[in-house]
């Protein structure tokens, strides 16, 4: 028997409630066409396992089988509220499409981060010991977990918790007063969770709030992820610009997010998320939000400045649209660029649509893919941006769209600039090739043999499990050479090869000025050593050039390094503070010795050192301290907690 390619899903594009709006009922019910495998009941599959227990009501719902036939041939089971079964495979749909997207961008196959094996009381008390971590083969959806207005990411838990809600009594949009709100049913939010889980099994120290941008981050990405996701409806989306003439910058479902979630909390006018406008008390209309320079800088709330970097993404993608549809507009309009009065045609709208879908599926893949171009740790929005220029240059040396430079312009638009580049180019922004002498080559040349086998036999593995196992004793094996000075090279020799990588071989009492007050810690204790070069992850990635169709093979490697301190002051009680340094480095797949390009966070930086120390202090001007109210409470540093972070009142 012929193994399908796709297992088609039936659910809803937008929200639940908009199955009850006469203009948004035909397209709100939708198929999902995802990758088919062998699914047990559940579903449970390679990456997802749903797990159906309400604690609230003390109940299991029964699992469903999309393996079926019954359920095979009729798509699943129809969009409904009040099944269940249609919840566990609405969640599973919307959570492969996205796992789906992100293999398809980064070109290998999605790891979960490993699980903590040991209990939370036996753990290592300190944020500078280490933890023994396991393979996790999938990640658990619950898709009733609580009786409350929330949905978040566990990452102790591997898991996405979803629950439901008692709606405000007040009437709004399309919600029912009083009636049940389940956030498993919407897209964006089943989306954006997922997202949250992506991100952290990439890279895992953006759990820890080492700036403002941290958190904004984590919840911009999300949201992105959630936004350009749409577009992949043909059908919404030619109903959108059939209803607003070919245009994105009014009010479409696609400046908002998880509508009826928004719709349904008491005081509330709209979606939880509007990127290009928001409902105007005074005016009591929709009004459309303009890019200004000081929106970077005044929005400092995680979701605020989370929601300043969608605008941003948002902004850049009119931008494409309407640099590539203008000659269609002029071709309809007789060369005047300037629409009649009334309906648009039928033509124009396809046409107008196909373009919208190509340049939102390819603006998704640059977001995506700009992952494996970040630095590990401390992300701000200027290194995304670097991120994505570099990611998209990686793929398409000439710039034929036009996205790169629109993606510029969306960034200054709004006040968001890398730090310490001279001018805005794209030649500025790609990250650098780093610069090496003939000894410094010749110990790359080194590191790279002792790899090189072990490496070529990960990039022709398909397995999952075995991809993490390989990659751990890689990893490990790279971990202590490079831990060890070579016999070729002098420490000052050894010392500024390491430099190139944000790395350093001093102890910690050498890595600053004389003037550095703060106390170093090991295993809670004052003590004096030097910082352990940890081989974050390890993977060969295989991209396809956008202009020529050419495979592009390579490898990622991630190194990090850490130091704790004492950042108290006078009688203040004790408090630590992790810092991290190291490096993204992007080498080719045939000849490992061969370095694309290395992203650094410095661990000698002194000035980063500062900015962080005060950012926890919360000593900053013009920004608040830190609430612990987003933070994990079990001792570690400054960890996000989504449970906390969309908790909402």
């Amino acid at each position: 028997m012929v193994r399908p390619a796709f297992r088609s899903l039936r659910g809803y594009s937008l929200d639940p409630g908009f199955s009850t709006r006469l203009d948004t009922a035909s397209i709100n019910e939708v198929t999902y066409n995802i990758p088919f495998e062998s699914l047990k009941p559940g579903p449970t599959g390679e990456y997802i396992e749903v797990v159906d227990y309400d604690p609230a009501s003390g109940c299991w719902y029964d699992p469903i089988d999309l393996s079926h036939e019954e359920l095979a041939v009729q798509d699943g089971h129809a969009p409904s509220e009040g099944n269940p079964q249609f919840h566990q495979q609405f969640v599973y749909a919307v959570a492969m499409k996205t796992i789906d997207h992100f293999e398809k961008a980064l070109g290998r196959k999605i790891t979960w981060h490993p699980r903590a094996f040991t209990p939370r009381e036996r753990r290592p008390k300190h944020d500078d010991q280490q933890t023994r971590r396991a393979y996790v083969q999938r990640l658990r959806i619950y898709p009733h977990a609580m009786r409350e207005a929330n949905a978040y990411y566990n990452s102790d838990k591997l898991a996405l918790l979803f629950g439901y809600f008692t709606a405000a009594s007040q009437i709004q949009g399309a919600n029912h007063p009083g009636g049940t709100v389940f956030t498993c049913l919407s897209p964006d939010i089943v989306a954006h969770e997922t997202t949250h889980a992506i991100l952290d099994s990439i890279h895992h120290r953006y759990m820890e709030d080492t700036n403002l941008d941290v958190a904004a981050f984590h919840e911009g990405f999300a949201d992105i992820v959630a936004l350009l996701q749409r577009f992949t409806f043909s059908e919404m989306v030619e109903h959108q610009l059939a209803k607003s003439r070919g245009r994105f910058d009014g009010a479409t479902v696609f400046g908002q997010l998880a509508t009826q979630f928004g719709e349904a909390l008491q005081g509330s006018r709209g979606a939880l998320r509007n990127m290009i406008g928001k409902w105007d008390e005074k005016k009591g209309q929709w009004t459309r939000i303009k890019a200004d320079p000081s929106d970077y800088r005044d929005n400092t709330e995680a979701h605020d400045r989370g929601a300043v970097l969608v605008a941003t993404i948002f902004d850049a993608f009119q931008r494409i649209y309407e640099h590539r549809t203008s000659d269609l507009v002029r071709i309809a309009t007789g060369g005047t660029g300037v629409l009649p009065e009334g309906s648009i045609s039928t033509d124009l709208v396809r046409r107008l649509a196909k373009e919208a879908q190509s340049i939102a599926e390819h603006l998704l893949a640059v977001c995506i893919r700009a992952l494996d171009y970040c630095p590990p740790i401390d992300i701000t929005f200027g290194d995304y941006l670097r991120a994505m220029i570099t990611a998209d240059v990686d793929i398409a040396p000439r710039d034929e769209g036009g996205y790169r430079i629109a993606l510029i312009e969306a960034f200054r638009a709004r006040g968001i600039l890398p730090d310490r580049v001279n001018t805005l180019s794209v030649e500025s922004l790609v990250w650098n090739t780093p610069e090496l002498n003939r000894k410094q080559q010749s110990g790359i040349n080194t590191i790279a043999k002792l790899i090189q086998e072990g490496v070529r036999e990960l990039a022709q593995t398909e397995d999952r499990h075995k991809l993490f196992k390989m990659s751990k004793e890689i990893r490990t094996k790279l971990e202590k050479r490079l831990n060890r000075r070579s016999k070729d090279f002098t420490r000052r020799e050894w010392e500024a090869l390491l430099k190139k990588f944000g790395l350093t071989a001093e102890k910690t009492s050498k890595l600053f000025d004389k003037k550095f007050k703060d106390k170093f810690i090991r295993d809670g204790e004052p003590a004096v050593y030097t910082p352990f070069i940890e081989v974050h992850s390890l993977r060969p990635v295989y991209r396809t050039s956008r202009r020529e169709g050419k495979l592009i093979e390579q490898v990622l490697v991630t190194l990090t390094q850490r130091i704790s301190t004492l950042i108290n002051e006078g009688n203040e009680p004790e408090r630590r503070m992790v810092f991290r340094g190291g490096c993204t480095i992007i080498v080719d797949l045939g000849a490992l010795n061969k370095v694309f390009y290395v992203i650094s966070k410095n661990i000698k930086n002194r000035r980063r050192y500062d900015e962080q120390r005060k950012y926890l202090r919360g000593e900053k001007d013009d920004v608040p301290p830190p609430s612990t109210s987003i933070y994990s409470d079990d001792d570690r540093n400054w960890r996000l907690d989504f449970n906390l972070l969309h908790q909402h009142d």
